[in-house]
């Protein structure tokens, strides 16, 4: 027998806006993605631009894990196929995320040595 837990959490954010929910998370998700691949050609290759376009990428895909981490949080606002359906890329994408945000920060301690 699987028991749930019962988490609280709290319906506006620190801000007191709404929490998005599990759709607006996904295009969301979406929308900073295709931002990032548009924006990340036009930073140039001086020291300074790399950090800037390092730090860019931080906080690109720190925003994409959180939002799906509150998309994961949300999911039962939606049916089951459609949540897999809209969903599956950024679940592929995640470790990647995670891999950029690393390998961005540890350019950022190379270049300020």
């Amino acid at each position: 027998m699987r028991s749930k837990l019962n988490i609280n959490f709290p319906q506006k954010s620190i801000f007191g806006f709404k929490i998005l929910t599990s759709a607006q998370s996904s295009i969301s998700c979406y929308a900073l993605l295709l931002f990032g691949i548009i924006l990340n050609p036009f930073f140039g290759s001086s020291k300074i631009q790399l950090i800037a376009s390092s730090l860019f990428n931080i906080i690109l895909n720190t925003s994409v894990v959180i939002l799906i981490i509150n998309l994961i949080l949300k999911r039962y606002e939606l049916k089951k196929i459609d949540f897999i359906f809209l969903n599956t890329l950024l679940f592929f994408y995640l470790p990647i995320a995670l891999h950029i945000i690393v390998s961005e920060v540890i350019r950022i301690f190379i270049f300020l040595k």
